[in-house]
């Protein structure tokens, strides 16, 4: 199946919205602090961000963990420690999952 870490850092120079979707499994959600995002709404935005920002080459994330149940990977963005946790289904992103932490605080 490959890595699905891999994949998404290959869209960066490549922006896709239709691959983007296929990595992530048909019941997809992307749980925030105050709602629940379905595959449709978080490609939507991903990709106006992409369209808007370039919000992908912004980012050099850094795989932490992948096996074929979990991935993670953390960056820095705005002065925040940002990890993102898939749960993965079939290969594909099923749940995600995003913390914040100031960089102050995360030491």
């Amino acid at each position: 199946m490959g890595s699905i870490f891999w994949k998404l850092r290959a869209l960066v120079d490549n922006w896709d919205k239709e691959v983007f979707r296929d990595l992530h499994h048909e019941e997809f959600l992307f749980i925030r602090e105050t709602e629940l995002l379905t595959r449709d709404e978080h490609v939507e935005n991903l990709d106006r961000l992409v369209r808007e920002e370039d919000y992908l080459k912004k980012h050099n994330p850094t795989l932490v963990h992948e096996n074929e149940f979990v991935s993670e990977a953390r960056w820095e963005d705005k002065g925040e420690i940002v990890t993102r946790v898939f749960m993965l289904k079939d290969g594909k992103a099923w749940r995600q999952v995003v913390s914040r932490v100031p960089i102050k605080e995360a030491a």
